[in-house]
């Protein structure tokens, strides 16, 4: 962050709060690993639970459709030094015959072993994502515990 003052923080926490809300998320999916890991890991098992995710949902040419087709969403990745876990709003494709909770709790499941799941449907996202930014009012937040889903897409 160019100026990391208590002002920037909030003018980017703001800003990523209306980025979500703008998202259209339906869903507000908590992800831990009940252990410790690292910023760069969790990041890596964020990109490959949401290609297990449109696999499962969208079939296994899911990587070819476009990105509007697709799981969309932002995770904010909180305590990076201890119990690492993930808060994400998604935007997930309308797969009405698909238990979106149970899945994610499986797929995450095959990716860590020991991790934990929480599933919500979201009603108001602004607030959701207002949770998730509480770390970004911190000195300490580093701009790599944001991750999009769509940096894991190729096109």
């Amino acid at each position: 962050m160019e100026q990391n003052t208590k002002e920037g923080r909030q003018r980017l926490r703001d800003g990523y709060i209306e980025m979500a809300e703008q998202m259209q998320p339906n869903a507000f999916v908590t992800l831990a690993t009940n252990g410790s890991g690292d910023l760069h890991e969790m990041t890596r098992l964020i990109g490959k639970f949401c290609g297990m995710m449109d696999r499962e949902l969208l079939g296994h040419k899911w990587h070819t459709l476009p990105a509007e087709e697709r799981t969309d969403g932002i995770f904010f990745i909180e305590h990076t030094k201890t119990n690492i876990h993930a808060h994400g709003l998604l935007k997930f494709p309308d797969c009405p015959d698909a238990d979106l909770s149970v899945l994610t709790a499986f797929k995450w499941s095959r990716l860590t072993r020991a991790g934990e799941t929480n599933f919500q449907p979201i009603y108001d996202a602004g607030g959701v994502a207002g949770y998730c930014t509480k770390e970004m009012q911190s000195f300490s937040f580093d701009g790599d515990q944001v991750v999009l889903v769509r940096q894991f897409m190729k096109h």
